[in-house]
């Protein structure tokens, strides 16, 4: 995954960052119980995140207990474990094993081929738990896939695709929020996927990668296009978030999607000078020295 769906820490109070470090925690336990030191290090804030949800949503019956670890030995962590965190592993797992894949078809990355290669070795029987799921994924990418080889920028079409992928991640069940979290991981999926093209423009244009944006990459207006595409797909997924029964968690839910899914965009944002301006700066800048 990408992680984005991560905490606005300063807007947090300190009981609600714990809260939200222990379903993190919770995830990386499970993570290295159930896949060995290689799932742990595929832990993301997205797989957290998703944890939290589902286990508000669901009330999750959860194991709740202290843990030291290897980065903090000396600190035991309150850690949530739960069934909802077995899953959010699995999906995290699953996303992560088809990132390396893309990443090696992208960049032919030694080390991104090896970690898909190691990763799907781990994933036999979940691939076959979440077959329809991983199904799903599958397509949705190998189109991706498609796009990205003729080239066409189509930054839409493409956010549609990887909106399916996340709709899978977050249909936990077969119930009556099933159409709820369908349509949030569409919406967050789409956001996420327009906002990590946005930031890494520059950076694929130059290596020669696909970017979606390519085409439109020196406008002025690149980060107005960009925001309003996320915003509205955002606003689309936080209506159906708002019509979850979620109590315990909410807070930190919200935070993480009104706010910490903002960070690295602003960053990037703040970070970029518009191409146009540029020129006319150093334009401005050759009129005064020949004057």
């Amino acid at each position: 995954m990408f992680g984005f769906t991560t905490v606005n820490k300063p807007e947090m109070k300190f009981k609600e960052y714990d809260l939200y470090h222990s379903y993190y925690c919770g995830l990386c336990t499970v993570l290295k119980k159930k896949y060995g030191l290689i799932g742990e290090f595929t832990l993301s804030y997205d797989g957290a995140f998703l944890s939290a949800l589902l286990s508000d949503l669901y009330d999750a019956k959860e194991d709740i207990r202290g843990r030291r670890c290897g980065v903090h030995p000396g600190v035991k962590h309150v850690i949530r474990v739960s069934d909802v965190t077995e899953y959010a592993a699995d999906m995290n797992i699953l996303m992560a094993m088809y990132k390396c894949r893309d990443d090696w078809n992208d960049e032919k990355r030694i080390s991104a081929k090896l970690l898909a290669d190691l990763l799907r070795s781990k994933t036999g029987k979940t691939g076959k738990a979440y077959e329809a799921k991983a199904e799903v994924i599958k397509k949705a990418l190998s189109d991706m896939d498609e796009i990205e080889k003729k080239n066409i920028p189509d930054p839409e079409g493409m956010a549609e695709l990887f909106g399916k992928c996340m709709a899978e991640v977050y249909a936990y069940k077969k119930d009556e929020w099933e159409k709820y979290l369908r349509t949030f991981g569409d919406e967050l999926g789409r956001a996420i996927y327009l906002m990590d093209a946005y930031i890494d423009i520059e950076k694929d244009v130059k290596k020669g990668h696909y970017n979606p944006f390519s085409d439109i990459k020196d406008r002025d207006d690149l980060e107005g296009l960009a925001r309003d595409m996320i915003t509205a797909h955002l606003q689309e997924a936080c209506i159906a978030f708002e019509k979850m029964p979620l109590i315990e968690n909410v807070s930190i839910l919200r935070n993480v999607l009104y706010s910490g899914i903002w960070i690295r965009f602003n960053i990037a944002s703040g970070n970029r000078k518009p191409a146009n301006k540029t020129t006319d700066d150093s334009t401005s800048s050759e009129k005064e020295s020949q004057g």
